[in-house]
């Protein structure tokens, strides 16, 4: 009997014991267990380091620097490499077309200086007719009316006051109206078109050169003008 609890108290002792030192075991330097530390070391780049020695860095061109990586996570990037840096920069590459497409949206609903009175600030015609653009053509997400800055904040709230009341006698659905600094990176349409309206009129008279029917089948190669005459 005394010879069976001495057997049952060592297996309890040799239990304990062996409970702590796996408990140990999960606690490294610092403090931190071996979940907390190989968290700690996912966080290192792959490649070889960059150091500093006889005057030189090796290699020469920008690699990461500090501790090196463990070996099991070598063998992580070794085995599944590109993943996941290929997912990484196409994720960068989608977000970058994200946002220039919402900047290019946001310029597309501005209503600039043009688009109003330059006396009264109410809509004109030209303003009008991109306020009824945006709140039937343009896509739902991006479906938000951008208000170009005046000189003073009274002229700010003409302008909020005309594009809303416009904005309601297009339909109910009244996108937000937000005011925004923006300078228009055209010219206004008026200006435009004069531009179109000089450039058609400074050019020549058209000049038609004909070939005379007595002279077509000659084939002379002289060089005379012969039969060739010009008409306006």
């Amino acid at each position: 009997m005394r010879t069976g609890n001495w057997q049952n108290r060592l297996l309890s002792a040799g239990l304990i014991a062996l409970g702590m030192a796996s408990q140990s075991a999960l606690v490294v330097a610092g403090g931190m267990t071996k979940e907390e530390k190989w968290a700690d070391r996912a966080t290192d780049p792959p490649g070889t380091r960059q150091v500093y020695k006889y005057g030189k860095l090796w290699p020469p061109q920008p690699r990461p620097t500090g501790r090196e990586q463990s070996w099991k996570h070598k063998y992580h990037h070794a085995h599944y490499w590109p993943y996941p840096y290929n997912d990484m920069d196409r994720q960068i590459v989608r977000d970058t077309l994200a946002q220039q497409t919402a900047g290019g949206w946001v310029l597309a609903t501005t209503l600039h200086d043009y688009h109003f009175n330059a006396e009264t600030n109410e809509l004109n015609s030209a303003g009008r007719s991109h306020l009824y653009w945006i709140m039937t053509s343009v896509p739902a997400q991006f479906r938000t009316v951008f208000v170009a800055h005046g000189l003073s904040p009274e002229v700010d709230d003409v302008r909020v006051a005309t594009v809303d009341k416009s904005a309601r006698e297009f339909g109910d659905q009244v996108p937000p109206v937000v005011m925004r600094h923006s300078f228009p990176s055209g010219r206004p349409a008026d200006e435009a078109d004069t531009i179109r309206r000089l450039e058609l009129q400074s050019w020549p008279a058209q000049r038609i050169f004909t070939i005379s029917p007595d002279t077509a089948g000659t084939g002379s190669s002289s060089g005379s003008s012969g039969g060739v005459g010009m008409s306006n």
